[in-house]
């Protein structure tokens, strides 16, 4: 784990300011990329909720208070040399031509035909298409994918429902393409209940790349748990005052040392008392919480931000999808506020 705090510079902050007082002016519906067009029929039985994403999107679409807030679009398909920057060519071609072992599909979790390959390239393709238009200097600081943050996946294998890392694929495009100045970190807040191994690995050995993991100590990833740059492990049935109170701790913390000029915030919901995989104890208020205290630092600090979905698994699904619902709904009332 790195250690150490160095203050923000203060001309570094009064730059940042000027830069977001010159394009506060300007108001832009808030992007939301949407994968949900990819249709995924799972088995009967299967305890992936595949229609979230579209459940999630028609709420968004159908909320009176986000006219003129919010811009739907669907999203693209990664490209394939996009998808090798951070995977390995094997493992991109089985994928692609569905010739994955049994024993590599049981580890991802789903049947891997051919709408589950569109899908996976769909996830991606959005956090992509975000990550290159809040660098794009048009005015859009932050961006969200309606899908991904399949932070399980590694660069030569899929994990726990991922079969692509769209975030890790991302930061690969970034940096291939200078999108971000080298000297410049870019960050990943993964506050999914379980950790993102599969991140934390791909950029283990990577100094511009911080990777930030608050989840459940005792929950899944046990046997393939990665170190990230930091882990914060919280206990079973921990509530929304534990957690936002590491969180309160953290992100200042993070922001004092890194000085991010990206952000990827990886806003999975699983850590909601009802959700079945999750072990935690938080609240639909607490997870709002949460995300207005991403929104509020990556806002004072005028750092791009890139949100994705991941994981929730309530049963009934709603107490998820409402939630997921808030982290897209509170981020396009905040970006697009006066």
């Amino acid at each position: 784990m790195r250690v150490g705090c160095v203050l923000l510079r203060p001309t570094a902050l009064a730059s940042r300011r000027i830069r977001a007082s010159s394009t506060s002016a300007i108001v832009r519906p808030f992007t939301v990329y949407h994968a949900d067009w990819a249709r995924v029929d799972l088995p009967d039985g299967h305890r992936f909720p595949m229609d979230k994403y579209q459940l999630a999107r028609l709420a968004l679409q159908n909320d009176d208070t986000l006219r003129g807030k919010i811009e739907l679009r669907a999203s693209p398909l990664v490209d394939i040399e996009d998808l090798e920057a951070a995977h390995c060519g094997e493992y991109v071609r089985k994928v692609l031509t569905r010739t994955l072992s049994e024993q590599e599909v049981r580890t991802i979790g789903f049947p891997m035909g051919e709408q589950n390959v569109t899908r996976s390239l769909a996830s991606t393709g959005g956090t992509v298409a975000c990550a290159r238009e809040v660098l794009a200097g048009f005015g859009a600081r932050a961006a969200a994918q309606l899908a991904g943050g399949t932070h399980h996946a590694y660069r030569d294998r899929g994990e726990g429902f991922c079969v692509f890392n769209d975030i890790g694929t991302a930061i690969r495009v970034v940096q291939r393409d200078e999108l971000l100045p080298r000297d410049r970190k870019i960050l990943v807040i993964d506050l999914d209940v379980h950790q993102g191994n599969g991140t934390a690995k791909m950029f283990e050995h990577d100094q511009q790349v911080v990777t930030f993991s608050m989840h459940g100590e005792k929950n899944y990833p046990i046997k393939t748990r990665e170190r990230s740059t930091h882990d914060v492990g919280l206990p079973d049935d921990a509530n929304d005052e534990m957690f936002l109170e590491q969180l309160d701790h953290w992100l200042p913390r993070l922001w004092q040392e890194y000085e991010p000029g990206l952000v990827f915030y990886q806003a999975g919901v699983d850590a909601l008392a009802q959700d079945s995989f999750g072990r935690l104890g938080m609240t639909r208020n607490g997870l709002l919480r949460r995300n207005n205290a991403v929104y509020s630092m990556c806002i004072s600090t005028n750092t791009p931000l890139v949100i994705t979905m991941g994981g929730g698994y309530s049963k009934p699904i709603q107490a998820s999808l409402d939630a997921h619902v808030d982290v897209f709904r509170s981020a396009a009332m905040r970006y697009t506020a006066p």
